[in-house]
């Protein structure tokens, strides 16, 4: 099995050197903003029946047909509905770590464990679907200008398109870092940094690392696993959307098997397992996932184009 954690290879050599190193700074070195529980984002549940494919049909049952008036007797004609439809297929998700016995007894750091590779896994898993809906939101109408930096004009040209679509709220930004830090220098040029509401430490803990704060009222999300375009060298795709642009797809996966030994389970849809190898004295901890994520109302969000 390729990539283990041993004592001379696999990054195994660098933990047993690295003696003075905090078991928590590993923890803020990479994007762990999570966007699984917000208001935004339509949870689609996690039962399945049959293909493990959801279709989602949208009627238009919103309340904004308006009745229609009439003298006494006078018949009115049935009012037709309006139907679309999409597809939502999760798709299984998987990784594993694999750790001698050695390096788990010699580990100063007491990292390379069961427990907290697993716990590692669940972070794996939540920001395997913010990749997913990162990769959602390039899709929507465009607003802001190729191998331009992001101004403040491009935000509020994706929340006026929102606004006069008559979209509903909440409303969700998702920029990369490169968006926000062009975004926050224009702010600043413009004297509009007054109306920034900056994120408070229970926030962030409510809402993940990568939340940043307010604007507009707007939810603003920083994550970079923002998409580039399609060549991958000129522009982000970030975006702003409301309640019903952005779905996801996660599917429970059923009472684990006699044989696995689970370490952690996740509202169900979430697995971690873990297996042992005793003629080798390795350790396997592999978690599963099986998520999707899709656009059942693309009109509620725009792409947010900047320069890289």
């Amino acid at each position: 099995m390729a990539d283990e954690i041993l004592t001379g290879s696999g990054g195994g050599g660098d933990i047993l050197v690295a003696e003075v190193q905090s078991k928590y700074a590993q923890l803020s070195l990479a994007d762990r903003a999570s966007l699984r529980n917000h208001p935004t984002l339509v949870n689609l549940g996690p039962n399945l029946i049959g293909s493990g494919t959801e279709q989602i049909s949208i009627f238009g049952l919103d309340g904004s047909d308006l009745m229609t008036a009439r003298t006494e007797i006078q018949a009115i004609s049935n009012q037709a509905f309006s139907v679309s439809s999409v597809t939502c297929t999760p798709a299984p998700y998987r990784i594993a770590y694999d750790y001698s016995d050695q390096i788990g007894a010699l580990d100063p750091s007491g990292v390379v464990n069961s427990y907290r590779l697993a716990q590692s896994i669940v972070g794996s898993a939540t920001m395997t679907l913010t990749n997913l809906i990162a990769q959602a939101i390039d899709g929507f109408t465009a607003v802001g200008t190729t191998g331009v930096d992001f101004t403040h004009d491009t935000f509020l040209a994706g929340q006026f398109a929102l606004d006069q679509a008559s979209v509903n709220g909440p409303y969700l930004c998702v920029l990369h870092p490169k968006q926000f830090t062009d975004w926050q220098s224009d702010l600043e040029t413009r004297g509009g940094v007054t109306q920034w509401r900056p994120a408070t430490a229970e926030m962030q803990m409510l809402r993940g690392q990568g939340y940043k704060g307010m604007y507009n009222n707007i939810d603003i999300f920083v994550s970079s696993k923002v998409q580039p375009d399609g060549g991958g060298s000129t522009d982000w795709y970030g975006g702003l959307f409301g309640a019903g642009a952005v779905a996801y797809k996660e599917m429970a996966l059923g009472p684990a098997p006699r044989s696995q030994i689970v370490l952690l389970d996740v509202e169900g849809v979430i697995r971690v397992a873990e297996s042992r190898n005793e003629l080798s004295g390795d350790t396997q901890v592999v978690g599963h996932y099986f998520v999707g994520a899709c656009n059942p109302e693309a009109s509620r969000g725009r792409t947010l184009i900047s320069a890289q």
